[in-house]
């Protein structure tokens, strides 16, 4: 590692990589190190996930995308630097939003729309991010979001088709199961094909999660459930009606994240161009311009006195653990 950065603290840790604040003393600018030991890049998927990871932090444009700067390589270990943003995931904002523990449509609808051009931007370069998930977003103390982690992330559309797959479905796809359990498209974890679709049915969740205060199933398998129990319990309530008794939602919301929709399988464009996202000027918010009025204060609106339990832990994948196609064995054994 570069001698001139100091590691401060760490900032979490996961299965497959743990993530430190260090600030390079030549400038006192701070960064996120991601530190991914060598024994977790020894499968031929597991390196071309690091390539991947590599590339799309070097080459984010999105102002909503995390970037990269750095990697660094020992015996041990890969590290990658990448910019630090100092704020809380996205879920944390939602569960101690003021008295209610759940976003107004005004203020979803601002960090949805960040989603998206972070999306669209991602999928033009021909990536899925396959772990959509609220903890994969944090909001920094502008008010504004960005998409981390692109440990999972799979390059689907070869050199040149970029553009055509952006605007559309995948043009090649992948079968791989992983991402976290609550933001799984059912064709991933029924292990069907998929592309890029997967991405926006995440999105469609984070936003119900983000309006109602909660997914629309349980974050994770419930205790005494088998996986197939509770992904069948997702398709089941996918392929119902809808019921929003805690925080109605207006009628343009409700098109959007219709799971039998499925909104967004011809592109961010048509989710760009949704009733709901009418008063979003696209331009300017892909700009961040000082003149954009930010719905969301990380300090006035977030109330650390409410209390929310979080999920339970059980005997199954923890709802804030994302998982790679090495664990289907050990996690999916029944399914």
């Amino acid at each position: 590692m570069d001698d001139d950065l100091e590691e401060l603290q760490l900032l979490g840790r996961g299965g497959y990589a743990s993530v430190y604040l260090v600030r390079r003393n030549s400038s006192s600018d701070l960064y996120a190190l991601k530190r991914i030991p060598r024994s977790k890049l020894v499968t031929e998927q597991q390196k071309q996930r690091l390539k991947a990871e590599k590339f799309i932090l070097q080459h984010a444009t999105s102002p909503f995308l995390c970037r990269g700067f750095e990697s660094f390589e020992t015996t041990e270990e890969v590290a990658l630097l990448q910019e630090y943003v100092e704020g809380r995931a996205l879920y944390e904002c939602v569960w101690k939003y003021r008295e209610t523990g759940r976003f107004p449509e005004h203020v979803a609808k601002f960090f949805a729309a960040q989603l998206v051009l972070a999306l669209r931007d991602l999928h033009a370069q021909g990536f899925i991010h396959r772990d959509m998930k609220s903890g994969n977003v944090l909001v920094g103390r502008d008010g504004f979001a960005k998409v981390i982690d692109f440990g999972l992330a799979k390059k689907v559309v070869t050199d040149g088709e970029g553009a055509a797959g952006a605007d559309g479905d995948s043009t090649e796809r992948t079968q791989s199961m992983c991402g976290t359990h609550y933001v799984m498209a059912p064709e991933v974890f029924f292990r069907e094909t998929y592309g890029f679709a997967v991405d926006w049915w995440g999105v469609g969740v984070v936003i119900y999660e983000m309006v109602v205060g909660r997914p629309p199933w349980e974050y994770q398998c419930p205790a005494g459930s088998t996986m197939d129990e509770y992904f069948h319990r997702i398709k089941r309530i996918a392929n119902s009606p809808q019921d929003y008794p805690e925080a109605p939602l207006s009628d343009e919301l409700q098109s959007l994240v219709s799971p039998r929709e499925r909104l967004g399988r011809s592109g961010a464009a048509e989710v760009m161009h949704h009733a709901w996202f009418q008063d979003i000027d696209w331009k300017l918010l892909e700009t961040k311009d000082g003149s954009i009025a930010v719905p969301y204060d990380p300090e006035a609106d977030y109330n650390a006195a409410r209390v929310r339990t979080p999920p339970p832990r059980n005997e199954s994948l923890s709802s804030a653990e994302s998982i790679d196609p090495e664990d289907n064995a050990k996690y999916f054994a029944d399914f």
